[in-house]
């Protein structure tokens, strides 16, 4: 039987940078179960978007989800399907906790977190 999931490839690199934000992008990748070149695609989507913000940080980039900006982009589905807005408002509160949990500890957390 094939393997899928309902979270996109977009969906999964936001979670990683939400997890990490200095992820590189073969981090990226190997968290994902995506190639590196998928990885990066997805991340320049999400830069020109607007919802995840880079600047360098030494030799490293530091990304940053923008959650105004991913409210706010539309469509959040493949279809011109109305997006319930408190299953929007529950993704974004997750992935602010999420961010702030990382923020607060100094253990870098598993892929299965």
């Amino acid at each position: 039987m094939r393997t899928w999931g309902f979270l996109t490839n977009h969906a999964h690199v936001l979670i990683q940078i939400a997890r990490n934000p200095r992820s590189t992008g073969r981090e990226i990748a190997l968290a994902t179960g995506i190639t590196e070149r998928a990885a990066i695609s997805v991340l320049h989507d999400l830069r020109r978007a607007g919802i995840v913000r880079s600047r360098r940080d030494g030799r490293q980039n530091v990304n940053e989800v923008d959650p105004v900006a991913l409210a706010k982009h539309r469509p959040w589905g493949a279809s011109d399907m109305e997006i319930p807005t408190p299953l929007i408002d529950a993704t974004l509160r997750g992935l602010a906790r999420l961010a702030a949990e990382m923020a607060n500890s100094d253990q870098p957390r598993s892929k299965s977190a």
